[in-house]
């Protein structure tokens, strides 16, 4: 990571948390981009990006969002969605003061994915592009039926119960080294309140139904085997969105992680994802 000059920090939520952050950044940037992680993992797990991207004047910012990482907060718990918006404009407001009268881009992976949708929706003129990555629109859920449909009822009497999010592991990528580092990773967690779930659903359905209101550069990816996240959910945001500038790709084969999958199959995916940013950066 030669190519950036790399630092990290807390700032105060609106709510008193203290959320971690962190900034890699570009002599002479011409753009930023804003990563928004996904359920469970942190800021961290996003280094493949970054190689890909070193050394074309881009600088990147990433929040652990509340309870995620370092940042305080119960894992896996939010009171409501727009905790993660609200957030998560915290940083992109840094990133633009930080960094005036260049770009921003956004890209948002799995539940930042829904993350970095709702922001958009609250806030149509914070970012000048758009990246959502499996976003978690349509997730495959693996919890018991019964637990599915008291979930409603839980988050209002219980919103802080904790149950295990179900993610199966080895459907983030085909890269064992990348599922074992994922396991192993102390920043991990797999603790998601009924409330949490609660506002994700919801998160999601009325991001689907409000995609039409999407109107900046788009660019999604997904993989079309991933058994964590549904990829139709991509492939009809991108039929409803309204942007001129929109593009999709489903790569054919590959699971939830398509930038961690194995060297060869992710090749494709960064080499894509990076032409894109660049183009939209110039």
């Amino acid at each position: 990571m030669e190519n950036y000059v790399h630092s990290s920090a807390t700032f105060q939520s609106f709510d008193g948390l203290k959320l971690f952050y962190q900034k890699w950044l570009s002599k002479d940037a011409k753009g930023i981009v804003v990563i928004a992680h996904g359920l469970g993992e942190h800021s961290s797990r996003y280094s493949n990006l970054l190689e890909e991207l070193a050394g074309n004047s881009i600088s990147f910012y990433a929040l652990d969002h509340r309870g995620h990482g370092r940042s305080e907060g119960k894992r896996g718990h939010i009171t409501s969605f727009n905790d993660f918006t609200t957030d998560l404009h915290s940083l992109v407001e840094m990133a633009r003061k930080e960094n005036p009268a260049i770009p921003v881009i956004l890209l948002g992976h799995s539940m930042g994915g829904v993350i970095a949708f709702q922001y958009v929706l609250q806030y149509p003129q914070a970012v000048d592009a758009l990246i959502l990555s499996s976003a978690g629109l349509i997730p495959i859920l693996n919890v018991p039926g019964w637990l599915q449909s008291v979930v409603k009822v839980l988050s209002r009497i219980a919103p802080r119960l904790t149950i295990s999010n179900g993610l199966d592991a080895s459907g983030l990528s085909h890269d064992q080294s990348v599922v074992a580092q994922y396991l192993d990773d102390p920043l991990v967690h797999d603790k998601v309140s009924v409330r949490w779930s609660a506002e994700f659903i919801a998160a999601g359905q009325e991001s689907l139904r409000r995609a039409g209101e999407l109107s900046l550069p788009l660019l999604i990816i997904h993989g079309q085997e991933d058994p964590i996240v549904d990829y139709q959910g991509s492939a009809k945001v991108m039929e409803l969105a309204s942007s001129p500038d929109k593009t999709l790709h489903i790569f054919e084969g590959l699971l939830h992680e398509t930038m961690n999958e194995t060297p060869e199959l992710r090749q494709d995916v960064l080499a894509r994802v990076g032409e894109w940013i660049t183009a939209h950066l110039s």
